[in-house]
């Protein structure tokens, strides 16, 4: 059995050292995992880039919904412009070209026209409207009679108007006063674009509403986006085109876009293969500002849909996407969101400081827990290994079967059983052997034993009490100390101990002390045995007796 046992040992304490550092080590990472899947599901490690996205992707959503709502406003209401202006010159004249050179019949049309116009600025999402005729008082072939009347200040509605094409003498009239670079006519050859299409208008006019990229008013630093409409009559002849401006104070004054990003700038430029911010209006967050220089920038897609805009000295990143303003137009416009890169490397900075900071707190907490569970557990169980294999030594048995897999436990139980069962049996053969020798023994060497040791011994043995006696009783019975403890319930260091105490208790000195012990413990069986059970003689006479017979 103490083979089996020490076998046992040798092969369990590595195992289960390991078995305990892999249960440590799964805590460990069961702890990790657990709270990594719940940041994540909190959301407190995602992407900055994939963030970003996201609130550029809103930020621009809102911003095709206040272009789609402004330019379908000015769409409609430049529908009802045509209709109206169409009207009134029809009502002036059967036939446009006859007003070519005659300033009076211009000047009756215009100031028919005037008013209207001016109430459409007023109710219209616009800076200014404008009607071109398709009639002059000069012989230039680009010079074409008209009006165009704008808000004198576009950063305010309720500012006056100002003329800035049609004849002066006609807005003073009605209180709207020549703007400083007021000119007579429109010169078409400043707005590209302008000839060709009123050549080209046609029914219905809902369909040929156009949009121009951003230009230049003439003579001016006003950079403004017109949407034209073409006039048309019931038999399809063009008297002209009409339409609305929406320049880049009006723009961005009025267009204001809801933002949590401070610096960030919306733009409404031309599609191109980058973005000419030259040719494009912006517009900026209520409280915030973007600077973006009047330059080509060049486009890079980046990763989660993002783009970055490259300038001679300032970067930026954000999201661009086509858009069409009016129904009629060739080529779409393209609305761009941007902040600067500057900003977007302190967020990704930022964001990672944050994500690495959770980190550590989880390195921090897993490496904690696990501390702490070696501290409580972990390492009272490997002292106590080893506490059990020092004391214990060959028939040690540092194995703890709490900790195995059940698979294996029901396996060394398994095993146990049946080597239980062929030791049993063995130690039953065993103890009729040792029996039968001590009979022998007995009455080989009975004439050797010293009357006065033997009288020493049966006094000893009286005075022992019945734990010490049932030691006795094993060790002559050949029962093995690992039998004996479980028997006692005691450690087997304790029997040992027992063992040593009993040969000094029972007088029993020199080699062989086991041997003399079972000559002595068989022959007080015998005499027992002779008296009828009762206890062996106490006095040295019959001790004597019983020695000499």
């Amino acid at each position: 059995m103490s083979g089996f046992s020490f076998s046992k040992l040798k092969q369990a304490k590595p195992s289960m050292r390991r078995r305990l550092f892999l249960y440590m080590g799964a805590l460990a990472a069961l702890l990790l995992v657990t709270l990594f899947a719940v940041l994540l599901l909190l959301g407190q490690l995602k992407s900055p880039r994939e963030e970003l996205a996201k609130s550029l992707t809103f930020r621009m959503e809102a911003f095709q919904s206040d272009m789609e709502s402004l330019w379908r406003n000015v769409s409609v209401m430049g529908l009802h412009l045509s209709e109206d202006m169409t009207a009134i010159l029809e009502k002036q004249t059967t036939d446009l070209s006859k007003l070519d050179g005659d300033a009076d019949a211009v000047e009756r049309l215009e100031e028919a026209m005037l008013e209207p116009l001016c109430q459409y600025v007023r109710q219209a999402d616009c800076s200014g409207a404008f009607v071109v005729l398709n009639t002059s008082l000069v012989s230039a072939d680009s010079s074409f009679s008209g009006l165009y009347v704008q808000r004198s200040n576009a950063a305010h509605t309720t500012s006056g108007l100002l003329l800035y094409r049609s004849m002066a003498d006609i807005g003073r009239r009605h209180d709207v006063m020549p703007h400083r670079k007021w000119a007579q006519e429109f010169d078409l050859s400043e707005f590209p674009g302008f000839t060709r299409y009123l050549e080209s208008a046609s029914a219905p006019i809902e369909r040929n509403c156009r949009t121009t990229p951003l230009l230049t008013l003439p003579n001016t630093s006003e950079r403004a986006i017109l949407l034209t409409v073409p006039m048309l009559g019931a038999d399809g002849t063009a008297y002209g085109l009409c339409g609305f401006a929406v320049n880049q104070t009006y723009f961005s004054s009025h267009h204001v876009q809801p933002s949590g990003i401070n610096r960030l700038a919306c733009i409404l430029a031309d599609s191109a293969e980058g973005l000419d911010v030259s040719k494009g209006l912006l517009t900026y967050p209520a409280d915030g500002f973007c600077f973006v220089p009047d330059e080509l920038l060049t486009k890079k897609n980046l990763r989660e849909g993002l783009t970055a805009f490259t300038g001679t000295e300032l970067s930026f990143v954000g999201l661009s996407q086509p858009f069409m303003a009016a129904s009629g137009d060739i080529e779409p416009h393209a609305l761009t969101v941007l902040i600067p890169k500057r900003d977007y490397g302190r967020l990704l900075l930022k964001s990672k400081l944050e994500i690495g900071g959770l980190l550590m707190l989880l390195v921090f907490f897993g490496g904690a827990r696990c501390l702490f569970y070696t501290r409580r557990y972990f390492r009272p169980i490997l002292e106590d290994i080893d506490h059990v294999t020092e004391i214990g030594g060959d028939e040690g048995q540092p194995f703890f079967e709490e900790l195995l897999p059940l698979s294996t436990k029901l396996r060394d139980h398994e095993q146990t059983i049946t080597d239980l069962e062929t030791e049993k049996q063995d130690l039953q053969g065993q103890m009729e052997q040792v029996e039968a020798n001590a009979k022998r023994l007995a009455q080989k060497r009975k004439d050797e034993i010293d009357p006065e040791e033997y009288h020493v011994f049966l006094s000893s043995y009286q005075k022992l009490g019945a734990e010490s006696r049932a030691v006795i009783d094993a060790m002559v019975d050949g029962v093995s100390a690992q039998v004996l403890a479980e028997q006692l319930g005691k450690k087997m260091s304790t029997v040992y101990s027992y063992r040593r105490d009993i040969y000094g208790k029972v007088g029993i000195q020199g080699e062989n002390k086991l041997q003399q012990l079972r000559v002595r413990v068989s022959l007080m069986r015998r005499e027992q045995t002779e008296y009828g059970g009762s206890s062996a003689p106490s006095n040295g006479e019959n001790a004597g007796q019983a020695v000499n017979r």
